[in-house]
């Protein structure tokens, strides 16, 4: 499982905003610069992260106010 979690970094990093706990993130940030975390904000697959996290880590990475959430496009 951790190997499937890690070859896809960005989806992994964009669950993590999403869904990890705070004690999770201080950990994650020990191997994540805020350049990753744009990253995975920037490539996150729609639907992943919600509005207020989304929010909140647009501006942990100095984006205020937050770019518009990643939307599904359909055919």
């Amino acid at each position: 499982m951790c190997a499937e979690a890690l070859a896809d970094p960005v989806r992994f990093v964009a669950y993590a905003l999403a869904r990890a706990t705070h004690e999770d993130m201080k950990i994650l940030r020990d191997f994540l610069l805020d350049d990753d975390l744009r990253e995975a904000l920037d490539q996150a697959p729609p639907g992943i992260i919600d509005p207020r996290s989304w929010a909140y880590w647009n501006s942990k990475v100095g984006r205020y106010p937050a770019p518009p959430l990643p939307t599904r496009r359909l055919g």
